[in-house]
């Protein structure tokens, strides 16, 4: 049986592994995105190497559609032995992304800012009078 996490995935998304997405999760993606954005089920598992089994597929694929981020052709409790051809949603995937983006970029703060909520004050020291 494949090992889970030998989903390939290219350089650089490592660090989203962390924030909620699996190495599947984001191999599977990838392989739509490279893939016109629409494979099959048994496609997939060809696009990722052989080296996810097809079940740990599925079961994520289930996962990102449950969150919108791709869509089967078949309705859920119809593709019991029907072939489904999954559609990635990259715009929500996009939006996603930029929110996270958004949401993990630190603000600037101005000099006077900091020295309102307590930071150093790097100039003279006044006497009171």
């Amino acid at each position: 049986m494949p090992a889970y996490s030998d989903a390939p995935l290219p350089v650089g998304l490592d660090a989203l592994v962390g924030m909620g997405m699996n190495r599947v999760k984001l191999a599977i993606a990838v392989a739509l995105a490279e893939h016109g954005c629409r494979l099959s089920t048994p496609e997939l598992v060809a696009a990722l190497g052989e080296r996810v089994a097809g079940t740990t597929i599925a079961r994520n694929l289930n996962e990102l559609e449950d969150h919108g981020y791709v869509t089967g052709d078949v309705p859920r409790d119809d593709r019991r032995r029907r072939r489904t051809h999954w559609t990635l949603n990259h715009a929500k995937l996009h939006a996603d992304l930029q929110a996270l983006i958004q949401a993990t970029t630190p603000s600037v703060e101005t000099p006077t800012t900091s020295d309102r909520a307590g930071g150093v004050h790097s100039g003279p020291e006044r006497e009171p009078m």
